[in-house]
């Protein structure tokens, strides 16, 4: 069963409205619905990355090819730098979370009494208890059972990744993004001229 807010509008006693009332109403889900919300539900950042990168790749230049409001050069080229973007973009948003994501399973992976990575079936083990000790006043104002303890504890390297991925985006956006958007269009559009151009040989050398 999945749970929503529902604002309701309440009439309070000076009569105006206050609309900052919640109420919870619940909704039903077939097993179908809630299958499917699980598996969203366990996608990461990365996975969110990509298909939000994918997603524009795919629309943005439609968009901007099919804009009647500016002229034929303009719509080229901005479909060329949306696709760019997108492509660079996705990249360095998926390298640089991959990165750090890892970096935050590495600080709170579990070690023997060498001192090395615990691993099982060529995953690195999380150390829960360490974690839990990190951040247990936050934990224990949760108050959770403890499955949803369990589950909140083996979620907290991805969440101080993507947090931490969100600080390095603020920089390779300008570092990183930038310059090599502009060398993938120049790529896009040489590949483009050469494309319309062989396409344009073959279709004199048929009608010869």
């Amino acid at each position: 069963m999945v749970r929503r807010s529902m604002i309701t509008r309440v009439q309070s006693n000076n009569n105006k409205v206050n609309f900052g009332a919640l109420k919870l109403k619940p909704i039903e889900l077939g097993k179908n619905a809630q299958t499917a919300l699980g598996k969203i539900n366990d996608f990461s950042s990365i996975h969110q990355r990509l298909a939000i990168g994918t997603f524009g790749l795919v629309i943005q230049p439609m968009i901007d090819i099919h804009n009647k409001e500016v002229d034929e050069e303009t719509r080229k080229t901005s479909a060329v730098r949306s696709a760019a973007k997108a492509i660079i973009g996705t990249a360095t948003g998926i390298v640089v979370r991959g990165a750090c994501m890892k970096a935050s399973e590495l600080k709170f992976a579990k070690r023997d009494a060498l001192g090395k990575i615990v691993k099982e079936n060529g995953k690195l083990v999380l150390d829960e208890q360490k974690i839990k000790n990190t951040f247990k006043e936050g934990f224990e104002h949760l108050n959770l059972d403890e499955k949803t303890l369990s589950d909140s504890v083996k979620r907290v390297p991805s969440v101080i990744g993507t947090i931490a991925a969100l600080g390095v985006m603020i920089i390779t956006n300008f570092v990183v993004d930038a310059p090599l958007t502009n060398i993938t269009m120049e790529k896009i559009n040489k590949f483009m001229e050469e494309h319309f151009a062989r396409k344009k040989q073959s279709k004199g050398g048929a009608n010869e």
